[in-house]
C-alpha cells in the first residue's frame, strides 16, 4: 500500500535511556490502535501454540513457511505457483533465504536435527529444488529451539540444544553435501563447532554481526558474545572460539529467566527478548579490557501478553513483537546510534500472529511489509514505520547495512508432531509458532472447532480477513482441493478489529 497521504503516530513516547513499562491493559488518551492493512495470501489453519519457532521466511521472489510434517510450502510471488519441499521428518525450528539477491537458496533446521539448504529455481511455469546440503546432527537434544543464521551467502552457522556450529555452502554442486554431525565432539568432517553441546544451558536464539561477531541467548538468562566467527576459516592451528569474549545478564530483576530473542541493532548494540519477549533489553558491549555490557535500557509490556519477536534491523530501527494472546502488534523504535528506546505504538490484526517476518519492499521504502503465519492463514500486513516513531525521525532509517547486496530482515520451538505420512494433505492443521518447546508450562494448543481445518473458499478466505469467523464459513462447507491455497492474492481489506481469542485450558 502507498503512502502518499502523511501518517502521524499515535503511539507512546518513551524517554531514552529511562526504564519504561509499556502496560497493554491501560490506555493513555491520545493513543490509538489502529488495524493494520491486510492482504491475504492462502488458507491454512495452524494451531495455536506459544513457541519462538520461526516458520516463515519470504525473499523478493518466494514466500515460505512450514508444514506440520516438516514440509516446506514454497509459494512464487508473481505467478502463485506453488511447491512442496520435502526432507525434514518433524517440524521446522526455523528457516532463512540467503542474502543474496540474485539466489533463492533457503536453509532450514528442523526439531529432528536436519539441517537442509536448497536452491529454488523458477522454470517452465513451474518450482524446482536442487538440494545443496544436508547435516544431520547425532542424538539432537529433544525440546531445544533449533536456529540457524547465514554469515554470508555462502556460509551458515546453526544451533541446537547448547551447541552452534558452522558450515561452508558449496553453491556449484551438483549433488547434495551430505554431512554428519556430532556436537559433542571437538569437530566432525566439514563442520566447525564453536560450542560443543552438552557444556551450558540451551540455546533459545543466536545473532551474527556484519562483523563476525556471535551473540547467544541463554535459557538461563545469560548472553554470551563470540567476538570473531565469521571467517569459519577454523585449522587445528587456529581452533575455533570455545570461550566467549563476554558474558552478562541483561535483566538484573530477573538474572535467571530464560531469554527468548537476541538481535544486533548496531555494531556494539544488542537488543535482548527475556522471557516471552515480555521484557525487552538494549546493550552496549565493553570495548577493550572491558567484559560483559551495559544495560541502557529496559522495556517491559505488562498485562495478558506472549510475545513473538522479529527486529526489522537495518530496514527501520524497529523490534516489533506480536502478541498472540492479544491479537496485537507492539513496535519498539530504536533512537538513532542505538541510544535507547524512544518510541512504541500498538497495532490490531485479525487473527492471533504465530510467526512473522519483516522487510521494505522495492514499491514502497515507508512501508515495511509483514508476512505473518497465524491461526487460519497466511497474511501480509502493511506497516507504515511513519506510525513507528516520533515526528521528526524520519530519514534516518537503515544505517546499518548487514550486506552489501541485500540485508533481509530477521524473525526472529516444540517438539515433533505425531507422523510424518501427512504430506500433502493441507486440510490438516499444522503447529503454531513461538518458544513452548523451552516452557514445559506454556498453555496446551486449543482445539480448532469442527470444519476448521479445511480449506476455505477465496470469498470466505475475504470474510474472514475482514473479522469474519473462519471456522464457522468453512465448517459447513467441503474442503476445496490445495491447489486453491496458491491462488492469486486478493486486494487488501483493512476490517474492523476483531474479538479476543480463544484460548487453551
Amino acid at each position: 500500500a502507498g503512502s502518499a497521504a502523511a501518517v502521524v503516530p499515535k503511539g507512546r513516547a518513551l524517554d531514552v535511556g529511562a526504564d519504561a513499562v509499556y502496560d497493554i491493559e491501560n490506555r493513555v488518551d491520545g493513543e490509538e490502535q489502529p488495524q493494520l492493512e491486510v492482504s491475504p495470501i492462502t488458507m491454512y489453519v495452524t494451531e495455536y501454540a506459544e513457541r519462538q519457532f520461526c516458520q516463515i521466511a519470504v525473499n523478493s521472489r518466494y514466500i515460505c513457511y512450514g508444514l506440520r510434517a516438516g514440509q516446506i510450502r514454497v509459494l512464487h510471488k508473481d505467478t502463485s505457483e506453488r511447491a512442496l519441499l520435502r526432507g525434514h521428518t518433524q517440524m521446522i525450528g526455523d528457516m532463512r533465504f540467503s542474502p543474496s539477491s540474485k539466489d533463492d537458496i533457503i536453509a532450514s533446521f528442523g526439531v529432528d536435527g536436519n539441517l537442509l539448504v536448497k536452491r529454488i529455481k523458477f522454470a517452465e511455469n513451474a518450482i524446482e529444488e536442487q538440494p545443496l546440503l544436508q547435516v544431520t546432527v547425532v542424538n539432537p537434544p529433544a525440546g531445544s529451539v533449533p536456529r540457524v543464521r547465514w554469515i554470508s551467502k555462502s556460509r551458515i552457522a546453526a544451533s541446537i540444544g547448547d551447541a552452534i556450529f558452522g558450515v561452508d555452502v558449496d553453491l556449484k554442486a551438483r549433488e547434495p553435501v551430505v554431512l554428519t554431525a556430532d556436537l559433542a565432539a571437538e569437530n566432525s568432517p566439514g563442520v566447525i563447532v564453536f560450542a560443543p553441546l552438552g557444556q551450558k544451558p540451551s540455546i533459545n536464539d543466536f545473532a551474527v554481526s556484519p562483523e563476525g561477531a556471535l551473540a547467544c541467548a541463554h535459557a538461563d538468562g545469560t548472553v554470551r558474545v563470540y567476538s570473531d566467527v565469521g571467517s569459519l576459516d577454523a585449522t587445528p592451528s587456529t581452533p575455533p572460539p570455545s570461550s566467549p569474549d563476554a558474558t552478562f545478564e541483561p535483566f538484573s530483576e530477573d538474572p535467571d529467566g530464560s531469554l527468548a530473542s537476541i538481535a544486533w541493532v548496531s555494531r556494539d548494540a544488542l537488543v535482548v527478548g527475556g522471557e516471552a519477549n515480555k521484557a525487552l533489553a538494549l546493550c552496549k558491549l565493553g570495548s577493550g579490557d572491558t567484559v560483559g555490557a551495559e544495560c541502557v535500557q529496559t522495556l517491559k509490556v505488562t498485562g495478558d501478553a506472549y510475545n513473538f519477536s522479529c527486529v526489522a534491523y537495518p530496514h527501520a530501527r524497529l523490534v516489533l513483537l506480536a502478541n498472540l494472546r492479544k491479537q496485537s502488534v507492539y513496535a519498539v523504535h530504536l533512537a538513532a546510534e542505538a541510544a535507547g528506546f524512544d518510541y512504541v505504538s500498538e497495532f490490531s490484526v485479525t487473527m492471533p500472529i504465530l510467526s512473522f517476518t519483516a522487510l521494505k519492499e522495492s514499491d514502497d521504502p515507508s512501508v515495511l511489509q509483514m508476512y505473518c503465519m497465524q491461526t487460519q492463514a497466511i497474511q501480509q500486513y502493511a506497516l507504515h514505520i511513519d506510525r513507528c516513531r516520533p515526528e521528526g525521525s524520519e530519514g534516518d532509517e537503515g544505517e546499518y547495512a548487514a550486506d552489501d547486496d541485500e540485508a533481509d530482515a530477521d524473525a526472529d520451538e516444540d517438539e515433533g508432531f505425531e507422523s510424518a505420512e501427512e504430506e500433502e494433505d493441507e486440510t490438516v492443521a499444522v503447529p503454531a509458532i513461538t518458544p513452548a518447546a523451552l516452557n514445559p508450562a506454556t498453555p496446551t494448543p486449543t482445539t480448532p472447532a469442527p470444519g476448521s481445518n479445511k480449506l476455505l473458499t477465496p470469498g470466505e478466505l475475504m470474510s474472514m480477513a475482514s473479522g469474519g469467523s473462519a471456522a464457522a464459513s468453512g465448517a459447513g462447507s467441503a474442503p476445496e482441493s490445495p491447489r486453491t491455497e496458491g491462488e492469486s492474492k486478493p486486494p487488501r481489506s483493512p476490517g474492523p478489529p476483531p474479538p479476543h481469542p480463544h484460548h487453551g485450558h
